[in-house]
């Protein structure tokens, strides 16, 4: 998808054998990007650490996450948790409940990343669709 972005001008997305969307990377994503993706880096000491009392920090911070973002967990890893919010949101909001949280959970919160929705994301959201209309009929 990087190679297509830095090389085309104009992008055509097809599903179904249809051409679903057509205009530029940045068009593209604004018209049907939702969300944003974060990555929340956290302590190696408490995932790697059986204690309950950690493994309940841990959870007690993604249920926050939940009924604070609208979002989907969409990988876990010993050290990484990569979250999708699905709602677009204003980067002061969003970076002010972000700091919240960091703040409610110092011991657990190393880092954590912003980023826009991928083209990539936005390809895969219509070959998601097509699939879902695919198993309907």
């Amino acid at each position: 998808m990087d190679e297509m972005e830095a090389l085309c001008s104009r992008i055509a997305i097809l599903s179904g054998g249809r051409v679903r969307a057509l205009g530029t990377a940045a068009g593209l994503r604004a018209a049907h990007a939702h969300g944003h993706a974060v990555v929340f880096k956290v302590t190696n000491a408490l995932s790697t650490d059986e204690v309950d009392g950690a493994k309940q920090q841990l959870d007690r911070l993604k249920g926050k996450l939940q009924e604070t973002f609208n979002c989907s967990l969409k990988d876990e890893h010993k050290t990484m948790l990569h979250y999708h919010i699905n709602d677009t949101m204003r980067y002061s909001e969003l970076f002010t409940e972000l700091e919240a949280l960091r703040t409610e959970f110092p011991n657990l919160i190393e880092d954590y990343s912003v980023t826009e929705t991928t083209l990539e994301e936005v390809f895969l959201s219509f070959a998601k669709e097509q699939q879902a209309i695919n198993q309907t009929v």
